[in-house]
Formats: structure tokens, sequence, C-alpha cells
């Protein structure tokens, strides 16, 4: 079936309809381009442009423009987003540094009332502090948890598996969206007893 070079009205507000449903607009749809949408619909009438035919013509034109653009748009600004969150997004910390003591104080409350996604991010913030603490690892803003569980898997050997068990966990259900449970914040309370039990390896030491 041969598309008509010159739509009549109802044709042409298919062809819209259709541009402006693709799956590129969804994110801009009911900000800038549906305000530019309902300003097109508002002088579709009077919109001539020479050369162009029929003003529905000129208008499919316009929204073919706009499409192109959207693209564009969507295309450099998607590195950009992608960027923004790499860019410190998954760091453990989110607030100024606090004491071990006072993050594991909160995973303790939240694990009595059953908020164990809390329970386990501050059980494992206080882990890192810990370490912190204990000069197993320097204190680095922005840190991540597997930069964490590397660095102090290198200090604590014995520790490397649990530790990088632990950064998986805080790392799923803090920013994988993983639902945590009792046994996810028990399995993490035992890291971190092992944790403080374990003694460090000294460079050179053969121990």
């Amino acid at each position: 079936m041969s598309v008509p070079v010159q739509p009549d009205r109802g044709t042409a507000r298919e062809w819209l309809a259709a541009e402006l449903a693709g799956g590129e607009y969804r994110e801009a749809r009911g900000s800038w381009l549906q305000r530019a949408w309902e300003w097109l619909q508002e002088r579709l009438e009077g919109v001539a442009v020479p050369g162009l035919g029929t003003s529905w013509t000129a208008v499919v034109v316009v929204v073919l423009l706009l499409a192109v653009l959207v693209t564009v748009v969507l295309l450099v600004s998607g590195p950009v987003r992608r960027s923004a969150r790499g860019a410190g997004a998954d760091a453990v910390f989110e607030a100024g540094p606090e004491p071990s003591a006072t993050h594991l104080r909160r995973a303790d409350e939240a694990a009595a009332a059953g908020r164990w996604d809390v329970a386990v991010a501050e059980r494992f913030r206080g882990l890192v502090r810990s370490l912190e603490e204990r000069d197993l690892i320097d204190r680095r803003p922005g840190r991540t948890a597997s930069e964490v569980a590397r660095q102090a898997g290198a200090a604590l050997p014995g520790c490397a598996a649990c530790l990088a068990r632990a950064a998986r966990t805080f790392e799923d259900v803090r920013y994988g969206g993983r639902p945590a449970a009792a046994d996810t914040d028990e399995d993490l309370r035992r890291i971190v007893a092992d944790v403080a039990a374990a003694r460090p390896v000294l460079v050179g030491s053969g121990a």
C-alpha cells in the first residue's frame, strides 16, 4: 500500500500520533516535547511553508525534524547521565564520617524493627568504618564496596572471601534492588564479627 505524498488531515494526524508514540519520546513526554506538540496543534491551521504544499505536509516535516533533534539529544545526554551516575553513585557512604559503633547501632535498631535493607546497609558501613579505624584501609571518600573488599582483603587475606561477599550483598541490596531478609543481615553480622577477630598480615612478616 503506497503512502500519499500529500497527506490529508486524517492521515497527517495518524502520522504525528505514531511518531510521538515512539519509545524514544517516553522520557521526554510530558515535558518540553509535549508542550511543543500542543503548541503545534494550536497553530496547525495557520502553518504554511513555501514549497512544501499543504499546511499539514509542512507540519509533518516539522515534526520529523523534531524527531531528529530529540534523537540527537537522547544520544548525547544518555552517556552524560550514565557518567553522572557512575561518579560516586555507588559510594558506600552518603554522609559525613561517623564512628563504626554508630552505624552498627543503627543496624541493630533497624534489624529489631524488621527493616532489613537499612540493617544491611548500616552494618556494612559499620564494617568499613571499623576497617578504617584499625588502619587496615585508608579513609577515602567516594570509595565503592568492591574497592573496600579488595583493599581490606589484601590486609586480611583470611577474610577476603567473606569481605567480597559482604560487598556484593551491600551493592545488591543498596543499588541492585535485591530485598534483604533476616538471614542476609545475620550473614553480614557474622562477617563483621569474623573481621573484628582477624589479625592483619604484615607485609614481609611471612605470617
